[in-house]
């Protein structure tokens, strides 16, 4: 490593450097803390006594300990300039013991088989990793067989790195190197990936990189200064308590660039999800306190890494977002006021037959649209369960047809493809198993769907085009979806009316929800000539190919 990038905030290998790595039989370790009078490490190896670290010049102090071994535990023990004496955990630690307050020593090299997924995602799913994990019968491979089995080309995890408080998801780390230990070794993690690959579905992580723990034993104070962190306490805090890295502080530049630096090479991912990113944007992550330009700047350095790294930079957004960085794709809430209006009876949805349109001709080509974790949760309903009414299911097929025909990527939550009735809790296992008939019935009916959105290029490529039709109606909604020479035509039924509506073409039913192997009506469509009656069932929806244009 380069020392002056690292003091001038520009280093993206600081993790090559600090930390500890083996060397002569033993380990040698080193610390970045300018600002301590005295640095001693204390740990498994020398019956936790203090022994000094070398101090440079540069703040690095450092030191070769013959007898330290794998899996030992560890502090910092730091003398402020003030006599004041703190215990720390190294920052650039891989592995940690959350409960104890220390780091361990150590790390596990692998070598990838695969090489990453060379296409965009389309169709996400995001897992939670622990949930997933109190299933006994859990195992990565089931978890690849699903994804294949739905027609998933990527799995978007919640945050993995360290973490002290589970109720937290993941978010406000105590350790951005170190692979969470209670989701088990960072090997078969990285197995995983590679298996993933095998089969062709991408592997995306979330990073939380605005805040960190307010663990005393973390970055806070680190030398006895706000090393990492604003000097002023109403910045310094944010909403929940966490600390907010300070993108003007060296040592937060080179930790943070680094940090995304090491999970896209060593765990040779194929994204980075940046989550909660309106915390970065906007001061304390509200907009009315205006935009934060030095975290702007400095997200810019972050996605050129991500991008170096051949790799996607991707944005999760807490509200609707209309600014211009370089994400390759954004998740936000733009879909999630179609979720509101799924739950308002049906005689009030055509209020929203604007915002509706309007989405379905906007440009959503760099969106991520669906549903999220929070969506599992919100409100105490799982998405299933927010439908209104007593046909649930029905709504959510046509709600999920609707998903799938705009023209964006797509994510939904794990649980979401079965129509889970259970509201997510990450107290709680998740399963890909299930012996419910309408659970099994939506899947198909989801699998059968995520295929022909597979499939058509009308539907899944980003060249494609979308023209809304006028039919009139309440609550009802056609357009058509043109990529080259290929067209589709989708009707979306958002009330409990049924429709006839005379067809300008000659078209091939592709989908309906309404079909009996989706425990429908049966009044589907089939092969329809022009001037013949398009039949839409209440709370229906179906995707025709148009066989002759006439227009």
């Amino acid at each position: 490593m380069d020392t002056k990038k690292f003091i001038d905030g520009q280093s993206k290998k600081a993790y090559e450097f600090f930390g500890n790595h083996p060397k002569d039989g033993g380990y040698i370790f080193r610390v970045f803390a300018p600002n301590a009078y005295k640095v001693e490490l204390i740990g498994d190896f020398n019956d936790w006594q203090g022994q000094g670290l070398r101090k440079y010049r540069t703040g690095v102090f450092s030191a070769n300990i013959k007898n330290a071994k794998k899996g030992d535990r560890y502090q910092y023990k730091l003398t402020t300039r003030e006599g004041e004496i703190i215990k720390k955990l190294d920052p650039y630690a891989r592995e940690m013991s959350v409960k104890e307050n220390c780091s361990l020593v150590g790390d596990d090299d692998y070598d990838f088989k695969n090489k990453k997924v060379n296409k965009k995602p389309k169709n996400i799913y995001q897992v939670h990793l622990g949930s997933l994990l109190k299933d006994e019968t859990f195992s990565f491979d089931k978890l690849i067989d699903h994804c294949v089995a739905n027609n998933f080309d990527c799995i978007s995890f919640l945050p993995v790195t360290e973490y002290e408080n589970y109720k937290s998801y993941g978010y406000k780390s105590t350790g951005l190197f170190a692979f969470a230990g209670r989701y088990g070794s960072k090997i078969d993690f990285k197995e995983f990936i590679d298996k993933a690959h095998a089969n062709n579905i991408g592997v995306i992580v979330e990073l939380d990189i605005y805040e960190f723990d307010e663990n005393p034993y973390f970055l806070d104070n680190f030398d006895g200064t706000n090393l990492y962190t604003y000097d002023f306490s109403d910045i310094k805090y944010n909403f929940y308590g966490g600390l907010n890295f300070d993108p003007n502080k060296n040592a937060s530049r080179s930790y943070i660039l680094s940090v995304v630096n090491y999970w896209l090479t060593e765990f040779n991912l194929d994204g980075i999800a940046l989550a909660n990113i309106e915390n970065a944007i906007y001061w304390q992550g509200q907009e009315d306190r205006g935009i934060n330009q030095n975290w702007v700047e400095f997200l810019e350095e972050i996605i050129s890494i991500i991008h170096n790294n051949k790799a996607y930079a991707i944005a999760i957004f807490n509200g609707t977002y209309n600014l211009d960085l370089s994400f390759d794709y954004v998740y936000d809430l733009s879909f999630r006021n179609i979720l509101r209006i799924m739950q308002k009876s049906p005689f009030e949805r055509d209020n929203y037959k604007r915002d509706i349109q309007n989405l379905i001709i906007a440009d959503n080509s760099k969106k991520v649209l669906g549903f999220s974790y929070v969506d599992a949760f919100l409100d105490e309903a799982s998405l299933a369960m927010k439908m209104h009414g007593e046909d649930k299911i029905g709504q959510l097929k046509t709600l999920i047809t609707f998903l799938y025909s705009l023209n964006s990527s797509k994510m939904i939550f794990m649980g979401d493809e079965l129509a889970s009735f259970k509201t997510f809790s990450v107290f709680d296992k998740t399963s890909f198993k299930t012996k419910i008939d309408k659970n099994l019935t939506f899947n198909d009916f989801y699998k059968d769907l995520t295929s022909l959105y597979k499939k058509e290029k009308a539907l899944s490529s980003n060249e494609s085009t979308t023209k809304l039709l006028d039919i009139g109606g309440y609550s009802i909604y056609a357009y058509i979806r043109t990529y080259k020479d290929k067209k589709v035509l989708i009707i979306i039924n958002l009330t409990d009316l049924e429709y006839k509506i005379p067809s300008p073409y000659k078209l091939e039913e592709l989908i309906n929800t309404e079909a009996l192997a989706y425990k429908g009506s049966g009044n589907v469509n089939g092969i329809l000539n022009k001037n013949d009656f398009i039949k839409i069932r209440p709370f229906g929806s179906a995707i025709f190919k148009i066989k002759e244009d006439e227009l």
